[in-house]
């Protein structure tokens, strides 16, 4: 069969779930391919955990300057926000980490394969995976097949997202200018960390959480200390409050 590739296992999805996995099964020896629809590092890398940082320590870089005087160090002139070249930075931060997944793939000895996987059905105990991918239609036949694809956002009634003025998180990550205001629906860790990275950069922010705690689940003590914090730094909290809809 034309393009057709026999190997012990098919990792889908290359996260910190699936390159981790590709990376372990070639230092054993076992032949294997992880594929991904996308750039290599899944959402960690590139539109969850490493940007968030990213902005996050920008953010606490620009309060830092922005209150300096305090321990004696003036700054020239106010401190600005080029949000335009924040992002610049932070891509460059992602690209050199999702680089180095592909690179640690191969020196482990998996190949990593872009583009789009199904399962079809096998024979003798085998799976079929079939790849979509630029250069046309790819079958891997296999013994085994890990699934690591990883999550997906959660679309709230009457919130459309738009990446305009409804935003996911990974629109909230790619924004080129700072808002004015910004209502966060949800109070657990990545909303709070998206608000707390905008509230630093000037914008008034709003978060509005369904239960009656913000960090659903977490330590009591340590969700007042976010509670505290987020009072100083003027973030509104609305708890036992439902987000319906929304308008111009």
């Amino acid at each position: 069969m034309a393009n057709e590739l026999r190997v012990d296992a098919v990792v889908i999805g290359s996260g910190p779930g699936g390159y981790v996995c590709g990376i372990r099964l070639g230092q054993l020896g076992v032949k294997t391919i992880v594929v991904e629809k996308e750039s290599p590092g899944g959402v960690c890398l590139n539109v969850g955990c490493i940007p968030s940082k990213a902005l996050i320590h920008a953010a606490k870089t620009y309060e830092k300057l922005s209150k300096s005087e305090t321990m004696g160090i003036t700054v020239s002139g106010e401190a600005q926000v080029d949000m335009a070249q924040m992002q610049v930075w932070k891509g460059g931060i992602v690209k050199k980490l999702t680089s180095g997944v592909k690179q640690l793939l191969k020196a482990n000895g998996t190949k990593f394969m872009t583009g789009t996987a199904r399962l079809a059905k096998g024979s003798s105990g085998a799976h079929r995976v079939i790849v979509d991918g630029k250069d046309g239609e790819t079958t891997i036949v296999a013994k085994n097949v890990v699934l690591a694809t990883g999550s997906r956002p959660i679309v709230i009634p009457g919130f459309d997202i738009d990446q305009d003025k409804v935003l996911d998180s990974s629109g909230a990550l790619a924004l080129d200018k700072v808002p004015a205001r910004m209502v966060v629906i949800g109070g657990g860790y990545i909303g709070l960390e998206l608000g707390t990275v905008y509230a630093k950069l000037g914008t008034k922010v709003t978060v509005v959480e369904a239960m009656g705690s913000l960090l659903g689940g977490m330590d009591a003590d340590c969700v007042k200390v976010v509670a505290r914090k987020l009072k100083k730094m003027g973030v509104d909290v609305m708890l036992d409050t439902k987000a319906l809809g929304w308008k111009k």
